[in-house]
């Protein structure tokens, strides 16, 4: 039988070093947890947004209904000292009229005032919020950019590698590269190994006398008894 080590300990190679490049490539960050971040510090920016928008208009409002009602008080105030009124109960009633509209005037003049200072703070809070989206967003360009970079180059390397490894394969003799692929799948990538220090290079597993004994007559595979894998002897002793 027409042992195929050379080929097959090529291939593994390969083999080894595309899963290394997967798992890298697997592995980079996309910056999952930095959109995560931008996320939540861009719903905080909006709720801060449209706080600030409630209360300017909130404050537009009040603003108004102050005006207006400032006017109101001077229209009769101008009655009350006009001297066109003379009914006692008449000048009672616009009197009591124009201190609930000051008393009115009073509240708004505080709830603006207290407004106002909401007003400040939460544009304080939109600033901040603004600044640490952007900060975000700065970070998760860096990182897309890194990304974008090195997927780039380890996919280059993986289709750099390719070629070699179906020119390797195809000259495996079917049913044996059938075997090494499922021995593969099964063994974390792993499917030819020599032995290493008197064990299995893949499973660490001790190599029975036995064991050596078949793999030197070179006629047929030897496959480790505990993990399956194709194995040879120790590359010092190969010839």
């Amino acid at each position: 039988m027409n042992l195929q080590e050379k080929e097959l300990l090529a291939l593994q190679a390969l083999d080894t070093e595309l899963g290394q490049l997967a798992t890298e490539l697997q592995g980079l960050d996309r910056g999952e947890r930095v959109e995560r971040a931008l996320a939540q510090r861009k719903a905080k920016q909006q709720a801060a947004e449209k706080r600030l928008a409630n209360l300017e208009s909130e404050q537009r409002a009040s603003e108004l209904e102050l005006k207006a009602l400032e006017e109101k008080k001077h229209h009769e105030s101008r009655r009350l000292y006009e001297g066109r009124i003379t009914a006692t109960r008449e000048l009672q009633a616009l009197q009591m009229e124009i201190g609930s509209l000051d008393r009115q005037r009073q509240r708004l003049d505080d709830q603006i005032l207290r407004r106002m200072e909401e007003i400040a703070t939460t544009r304080a809070t939109v600033a901040a919020t603004t600044e640490a989206s952007q900060e975000a967003e700065r970070a998760l360009k860096v990182m897309r950019r890194r990304y974008d970079r090195e997927s780039t180059r380890i996919q280059g390397l993986i289709a750099a590698k390719q070629p070699e490894r179906d020119s390797i394969a195809s000259r495996v003799t079917p049913d044996v590269l059938r075997r090494y692929e499922e021995i593969r799948r099964r063994n974390h990538n792993i499917a030819a190994v020599r032995i290493q220090n008197g064990a299995c290079g893949g499973c660490r597993m001790k190599v029975g006398s036995n064991v050596y004994r078949r793999m030197q007559t070179q006629d047929s595979y030897v496959f480790c008894e505990s993990c399956s894998r194709y194995l040879f002897l120790p590359e010092e002793d190969a010839t």
